[in-house]
């Protein structure tokens, strides 16, 4: 796992001030060697000069010594690459039989399959991957990410210059930019308390686009001309796979994932599906493979779960404390400048950095997460429900809407639904999840001007309004809706301790689970039932009959009291409440009244100014 920088100028020689300044904004994710080059390309069919700056840092994995440090050369072919390639191994005996490599690490066998194939060959490739590939031959240079899009790429173009960073911060520092946040994207954020990266490539800021998931882009060096197109697909569309199938995919995407030359942790979390990984290990003989580790979780149950789940195994993890007193502050605007975005004040975001600092203490750099066990599998009844209650009375399945009514967390509207069992799809509530809108209380600051703005703001998640079934829903949150917001947090938050994530739930080959019906993601108080059955196939553990756990905990109310002073401070000096808000009236009523810390306007408020304050925003 890497960062990566680069500048391609055309005409003009490429700043190496510029260059260094953007890697040094990503230094946490790689800092186990540099790489850095400048060159200049001879003149082509166009007669064009082009110059070239690389720039790499290293998290070593796979194949640690420096032969595999990058910028990568292979003949006339040249790589800058963050990711990794689990089934490297196979590809090299697949396409080069008996040849012996340079390395033995994944770097080179990517680039070798790009000389050779171009990138449609990594269809073949499981793993992940965002990568900066120099074809001299044809005098192009290719950017892609893999079809999750688990690792970022961004990139700012004019008519003269490209420059290409795996972060924003690093991205503005080598253009030489000041961050211009698009106020739609802000009135959006305010409205709801989310911001999902945006399926078109645009970001909140102005003029900084990412590269696509699943997608290639190619700029032609001469003629200076830029295209993109979609090059990788996930199989959700496929038929639903059998039942029968999952046990063995699920055990080779975790066996598949413990391949490193350095130590590999696991996030043991107490729900499904971080327990479910620990069930696979034990089943399969690997457990000596991982060290877990348990965030403390306050009063929640996450903590306790996850330690009867190390008891039934005999196995032991490390502790990780949270922060609520003044470090915590600090803490919290370390995420705000990891994230880089606006994002809800949620655990999953504001605890799991510290997790994973925790780990990198320890000498552990590579992480297993349960990440797409939820949408993949439907992991939320608040999320989903609506989709699963219309799809069952489309089906005339009063016995498992029965079921369900007996025993699930349903949402109030569903739930008033089934209690008087109308029996009628047409007077079901939408199935839409609802927007987390601010209250009345909260819109009474908005400054009167903008209020319009932030009310009427469009939803960036694809969901609300969304009136179709339940596999069309997952399959939407699986490629551009939550899953992407997740794989934005996860990464940041691992890499800002330069600990590398994975994910087994996100193997490809697991996709098209998405596509099964109702019936199998939920029945009676349980929900991801395909997983949960699962336990029984590997080693039971007690999670396998925890009703539902979302996110990792966080205890706001402490966080709050132990904070008020330095909220305030931060909020009084941030220029995005004098904007969108009535600055004065709504600082006195904070001051005046605690429970307003509490509310949805002021964690939103928090993150602007965290973002501002961090220069990226």
């Amino acid at each position: 796992m890497c960062g990566i920088v680069m500048i391609i100028e055309r005409h003009r020689p490429v700043d190496e001030r510029a260059l260094k300044d953007g890697l040094a904004r990503l230094a946490h994710r790689g800092p186990d060697a540099l790489g850095l080059r400048i060159e200049t390309l001879s003149p082509g069919a166009q007669d064009a000069t082009i110059h070239l700056g690389w720039g790499h840092t290293r998290l070593s994995i796979l194949d640690t010594d420096p032969r595999a440090n990058q910028p990568f050369d292979l003949g006339a072919d040249t790589l800058v690459y963050n990711g990794e390639i689990y089934n490297y191994r196979q590809l090299a005996a697949r396409h080069w039989p008996g040849q012996a490599l340079r390395t033995s690490g994944d770097t080179e066998v990517l680039l070798r399959l790009l000389a050779a194939y171009g990138p449609y060959s990594l269809s073949e490739a499981n793993g992940m991957w965002a990568f900066c590939w120099l074809d001299r031959s044809k005098r192009r240079l290719v950017l892609g990410r893999d079809a999750y899009g688990k690792k970022p790429l961004f990139y700012i173009q004019t008519d003269e210059r490209l420059v290409i960073a795996s972060e924003i911060g690093a991205l503005l520092a080598a253009a030489g930019r000041t961050a211009q946040a698009r106020e739609p994207a802000l009135a959006s954020f305010l409205s709801e308390g989310w911001l999902f990266p945006d399926p078109t490539g645009n970001t909140h800021l102005e003029g900084v686009r990412e590269i696509r998931p699943g997608h290639c882009a190619t700029l032609d060096l001469d003629r200076w001309t830029w295209s993109e197109r979609q090059v990788w697909t996930l199989p959700l569309q496929a038929p639903a796979p059998s039942a029968d199938a999952l046990p063995e995919l699920l055990a080779d995407a975790v066996t598949q994932r413990l391949i490193s030359d350095r130590p590999v942790g696991l996030l043991l979390s107490g729900g499904i599906d971080s327990s479910l990984i620990l069930s696979v290990l034990a089943a399969t003989g690997q457990l000596d493979k991982v060290r877990c580790f348990v965030g403390e979780a306050g009063k929640s149950d996450d903590a306790a779960y996850a330690q009867a789940c190390l008891d039934t195994l005999g196995l032991q993890a490390t502790t990780v404390a949270m922060r609520y007193d003044a470090g915590g502050m600090q803490d919290f605007l370390a995420v705000c400048k990891s994230q880089e975005k606006p994002f809800p004040l949620i655990g999953n975001v504001l605890g799991l950095p510290l997790l994973y600092a925790g780990m990198a203490g320890e000498g552990v750099r590579v992480a297993l997460d349960g990440t797409g066990g939820d949408e993949i599998f439907g992991g939320y009844w608040k999320r989903y429900a609506g989709f699963a209650l219309h799809d069952a009375a489309a089906a005339n399945d009063n016995a498992w809407m029965m079921r369900v009514r007996d025993g699930a967390m349903l949402p109030e509207p569903f739930q008033e639904w089934l209690l008087k069992n109308q029996g009628e799809s047409s007077a079901l509530p939408h199935p839409a999840p609802a927007r987390e809108a601010l209250d009345a209380g909260d819109q009474a600051f908005l400054e009167p001007s903008l209020a319009h703005d932030i009310a009427t703001a469009p939803s960036t998640d694809p969901l609300h309004g969304f009136a179709g079934s339940l596999p069309e829903a997952l399959r939407i949150d699986t490629s551009h809706g939550r899953m992407q917001e997740w794989l934005w947090q996860n990464d940041r938050s691992a890499m800002a301790a330069s600990v590398e994530n994975r994910s087994p739930f996100l193997d490809e080959r697991l996709a098209a689970y998405a596509s099964t019906s109702y019936a199998q993601k939920f029945d009676g108080p349980w929900n991801k039932r395909e997983l949960r059955a699962l336990f029984a196939r590997f080693k039971p553990l007690p999670t396998a009959e925890r009703r539902e756990k979302q996110g990792f905990r966080w205890v706001y109310g402490r966080f709050f009291r132990n904070n008020q002073a330095a909220i305030r401070d931060l909020l009084g000096q941030s220029s995005h409440v004098s904007r969108w808000t009535q600055r004065e009236a709504y600082l006195a009523a904070l001051t005046r009244d605690e429970s307003l810390m509490a509310g949805r306007l002021t964690h939103r408020l928090m993150v602007l100014a965290g973002l501002e304050a961090s220069g990226l925003l």
